[in-house]
């Protein structure tokens, strides 16, 4: 029988605990608070005898540590896990209560750590906050700043410089990744020495000591890279807690200006192969860029006196890094300096796609070929283009149709001298821009340029930290974390998963007997078959040297089967060939299904390997299941 009169008492502490707690404006009654919503959960639970409902605890304490600090979120985990004594006592289950307990209390002491650094952060941020109000305005009389004598401008300017510092920090935090790095870091120029900007690692972690390769970088302007060192013999100029046994160190250069030095470095000997040293430059392009952004905000504030507009504009503009959003915040900025229509057309090979328009013009489609317009005449000669009256011209002014356009202006987005869109802006006035405005738009669409080109830098970068270079397929770590997304829907759906995991047999004859490259095209080869092989919600990657592996989500033991036939047999038909001379190849392919054949995501690999083990020891170029394998 449902206990309507306890949960009605329950209910009734818990509002007047809410009560009392919002009046005294969270200083008061937390954890009475929160332990009467805890209360009346685990009454929930008790209720209706769904004991797995306890996992909510953990996001639960997650979320609360958000708001209240170690003193609230700990003593509080502590009374949850007292609730569950009496099952503790009638089950007897001592070892899951007991882990359930320790796992609670961890979570609490964990998320409280990390939120509470989070906000002493904030709280140190805040007491710099004066300073910066201080030094910010004698950057030059008559700033943005100074003119507008306002605390938000005053933040806005802080809050981008912590936005420089938070974008490189991720985007190390990619790098590390994408290589599979101990740690990278950033130093920059410091009077005659040099100082970190940013790591991967916690504060204090890196030291600097001495000068060593980095100075040498630093002077030279040179990379230097050693797979075998000896930091006995050799002077790095940091130190730090793991070993370093590989070090790659990129002097980071903004057109002939040193801006600093980005090491990476591995306790592996020989980390860091050829084409992951050129990835990494290319991250150092992603880092200039960043580091460009920084140095030219302020000069922007002083050029530009009580450009406020443009201020905030270009802060929403360097703020995301998807194209879209840029896009709509250009075209709002562009409405505040002036009331008109305005588009943005981004390009596309030879023609353009209207990604995003303010204004009452009806457009049918997106992809346009702009000649024969004329806002052509700005990509023609790659400048801007304004018309204060279009009474005497006849010409149409856009690929659609547009009526009542008295003045036009055009301009094309521009990034280092390539071409990335155009910018519009139609109006039923004459003249409807003054110099003054014009001038604001052309630099807020030289900021929308610059973040355009970073959004798609970014996706680039994205691609290369979890794709395989050579396949294009998703790379090992993909793999591991979509095996584990899918594992997380098994326990809300029922559907089976199944995953292959395939080996090119004899794959070290074909490297011998033809060469690498043509190793690699076998790979390249193989790769693409099993993407137009599997359907397009399976997830294929590259495993590991010459395996690869394909997560088949809704696909039971015989539709996995089937897959992989089809899979051996394509292959098997499909001819290679070297300096003229064919040959074919075969694949060995184990199969595991969850939850039939494992429970786990671990238990699932596990059992797929041993299915192609047994495959590749019973005769190869076949496919085996679980089951089949002779235990």
């Amino acid at each position: 029988m449902f206990p309507y009169l306890w949960f009605s008492f329950a209910s009734l502490t818990f509002a007047i605990c809410a009560a009392f707690h919002f009046i005294e404006k969270r200083k008061f009654f937390a954890i009475e608070f929160l332990f009467s919503i805890a209360l009346i959960y685990a009454g929930l639970i008790h209720s209706l005898n769904l004991s797995w409902l306890k996992l909510a605890y953990f996001p639960f304490i997650v979320s609360m540590a958000v708001f209240y600090n170690w003193g609230t979120i700990i003593p509080l985990s502590l009374l949850i896990t007292s609730l569950e004594l009496k099952a503790f006592l009638e089950r007897g289950t001592i070892n899951e209560e007991i882990a359930f307990s320790i796992s609670l209390l961890l979570t609490a002491v964990i998320s409280s750590l990390i939120f509470n650094r989070f906000r002493k952060e904030k709280e140190k941020a805040l007491a710099t906050l004066k300073t910066i109000k201080d030094t910010a305005r004698d950057i030059a009389p008559g700033t943005v700043i100074e003119s507008s004598g306002s605390d938000a401008a005053i933040s806005h300017y802080f809050a981008s410089m912590l936005k420089t510092d938070e974008e490189i920090k991720e985007l190390l935090l990619t790098i590390k990744q994408a290589v599979l790095a101990d740690s990278v870091n950033f130093f920059v120029p410091h009077h005659n020495n040099f100082t970190l900007r940013s790591s991967t690692e916690k504060k204090g972690d890196i030291i600097i000591a001495g000068k060593g390769i980095i100075a040498a970088c630093l002077k030279d302007k040179k990379t230097f890279y050693s797979g075998e060192v000896n930091e006995k013999r050799l002077e790095i100029g940091y130190m730090k807690k793991g070993k370093i046994s590989s070090l790659l160190a990129i002097a980071v250069m903004e057109g002939a200006a040193l801006v600093g030095v980005l090491t990476v470095d591995s306790s592996r000997y020989t980390a860091f192969s050829e084409p992951e040293r050129n990835t990494l430059h290319m991250f150092t392009a992603y880092l200039v860029r960043i580091l460009e952004r920084e140095r030219i905000y302020p000069k922007i504030t002083r050029d530009y006196n009580g450009l406020k507009i443009l201020n905030e504009e270009s802060s929403n503009l360097v703020s995301s890094l998807d194209i879209n959003i840029i896009a709509e915040k250009l075209c709002e900025g562009a409405d505040k300096i002036a009331s008109s229509q305005v588009f943005l057309f981004i390009a596309k090979g030879k023609k353009f796609e209207l990604i995003h328009y303010r204004g009452n013009i009806p457009v049918k489609k997106n992809q346009f070929d702009l000649k024969g317009t004329f806002i052509n005449m700005a990509v023609e000669n790659i400048q801007q283009l304004y018309i204060a009256d279009m009474t005497n011209y006849q010409i149409p002014v856009m690929p659609f149709k547009t009526e009542d356009i008295s003045s036009i202006m055009a301009l094309p987005l521009l990034y280092e001298n390539k071409l990335l869109g155009l910018f519009v802006m139609l109006s039923g006035k004459k003249d409807f821009l003054d110099t003054f405005q014009r001038e604001l738009l052309k630099v807020m669409c030289n900021q929308a340029a610059t973040s355009i080109a970073n959004a798609k830098l970014h996706a680039e970068i994205e691609k290369l930290a979890t794709t395989d270079g050579l396949t294009t397929l998703f790379n090992h770590r993909i793999f591991q974390e979509k095996l584990s997304e899918k594992f997380k829907e098994l326990n809300r759906y029922s559907e089976p998963t199944s995953l292959l995991l395939i080996d090119i047999d004899f794959f070290k004859k074909v490297n011998d007997a033809y060469g690498h490259p043509v190793g690699d095209l076998v790979l390249k080869g193989v790769s693409k078959i099993i993407k137009e092989t599997i359907r397009d919600i399976d997830v294929p990657a590259r495993y590991g040297g010459e395996e690869f592996a394909a997560i088949l989500p809704k696909t039971d033991t015989k539709g996995a089967k089937n897959i992989a036939e089809r899979l051996r047999t394509k292959v098997m038909d499909t001819s290679f060939s070297a300096d003229g001379v064919p040959f074919n190849i075969t694949l060995s392919i184990g199969i595991a299904t969850s939850p039939g054949d494992a429970k786990s995501k671990e238990d699932l690999i596990e059992k797929a390997d041993q299915a192609l083990y047994y495959a590749k020891h019973n005769g190869r170029n076949k496919s085996i299941l679980w089951s089949e394998v002779e235990k």
